[in-house]
């Protein structure tokens, strides 16, 4: 349980922080440098970050309506580990992870607001539930529907099974995801540097190799296991 270890966290915190400013990635990441001033008084990972927000200026393919030049993503994410780590249970007791999108016609037009949402859920009651309830999940779920008409409906969408993150393979994924990276310069920057690299190989190690052993033949794991983490699979 190494990649748990406190220290080698907040050296990884430290070392990213610095690639995010001297990459320019575009944003408001101030609650990192909070987050790495407290680290040393938890006694495990443990932290509660509502303010992330990365900026994306000039068209993204594929929004509708196609006019909107200018996007903000809120990640709200917690993450809490327990004091006694197990490697046949689930480390984590609370985790939240919630992405607000808010698109505008451009950065000095943020009046008029357009909106979605994702978030990304831990569910530990998988049986008992009247729709199919993966244990780590993507659903959409928008906050406000400015394009609705008489001919549209939104339904409650499908839970997308996906191994849990931490705040880094979050800034992975957001990266990987909305930002274009023939436009934005930051994001091969940033796949391509070694340092960066090794936080996400470590913080994959953390996350998501416990997750995707479920699906070993020998996997022993408590929590982790294929019916709760993808339910729809029958054998």
């Amino acid at each position: 349980m190494n990649s748990w270890n406190l220290r080698n966290f907040r050296n990884d915190l430290s070392i990213f922080i610095e690639l995010i400013k001297n990459n320019n990635v575009t944003g408001n990441f101030s609650d990192l440098d909070d987050l790495l001033l407290i680290i040393d008084s938890k006694q495990c990972i443990e932290y509660n970050l509502e303010n992330i927000i990365f900026h994306i200026k000039g068209l993204i393919a594929g929004t509708v309506p196609n006019d909107l030049h200018y996007c903000e993503i809120h990640l709200n994410h917690m993450l809490m580990c327990k004091d006694t780590l197990d490697v046949v249970q689930d480390p984590l007791y609370r985790y939240i992870f919630d992405l607000s999108i808010s698109l505008f016609k451009n950065e000095n037009a943020t009046k008029k607001a357009y909106y979605s949402s994702w978030h990304h859920d831990r569910h530990l009651n998988t049986q008992n539930v009247k729709y199919t309830h993966p244990t780590y999940h993507f659903q959409f779920g928008g906050k406000k529907f400015e394009l609705i008409d008489e001919e549209m409906s939104v339904l409650s969408c499908p839970r997308i099974p996906h191994p849990p993150m931490d705040i880094f393979l979050g800034f992975h994924f957001i990266l990987s995801n909305y930002f274009d990276n023939k436009r934005f310069a930051f994001v091969n920057s940033l796949m391509q540097d070694e340092d960066y690299k090794r936080i996400i190989k470590r913080a994959q190690d953390r996350l998501w190799a416990p997750y995707f052993k479920a699906f070993d033949t020998g996997n022993t794991h408590q929590d982790f296991t294929f019916n709760k983490l993808f339910p729809l699979y029958i054998n």
